[in-house]
């Protein structure tokens, strides 16, 4: 017979997934960016990111579901983003921190995704 996990180990199991989906989707992204969205005006730049995370991770696991809930600019070039996630039974928040270079002072200047990191703080799940 199956044994029904318990609320903290469905936690702590979906802690680990949704950690390890992360990691793969910072080496998806920039490849993204790379091949994709090469020279792209900084105006326009968190918008295509913001859009670009909100497609992968359903792409990634059609049962993660994402929802952004702010973006905040930082330095010129740096960009924050919060994202409310769901899976089936848990409930998450997921952080990322972005830079680019650009070449330019412009709203059209391009710009070239350099770093992205995406986090979650286990604190931040509930059933």
């Amino acid at each position: 017979m199956t044994d029904m996990l318990k609320g903290s180990q469905v936690l702590q199991k979906t802690y680990i997934y949704i950690e390890n989906v992360t990691k793969e989707s910072r080496k998806a992204l920039m490849e993204d960016f790379s091949q994709n969205h090469k020279g792209i005006p900084i105006n326009s730049a968190s918008d295509t990111l913001r859009k670009t995370v909100l497609v992968w991770f359903p792409r990634r696991d059609p049962m993660l579901k994402l929802t952004h809930e702010k973006t905040s600019q930082g330095k010129p070039g740096e960009v924050r983003m919060d994202f409310r996630g769901e899976t089936k039974a848990v409930r998450f928040k997921l952080h990322l921190h972005a830079v680019f270079a650009v070449s330019g002072q412009s709203p059209d200047s391009p710009s070239f995704l350099k770093e992205v990191n995406l986090s979650v703080d286990p604190r931040e799940f509930s059933m």
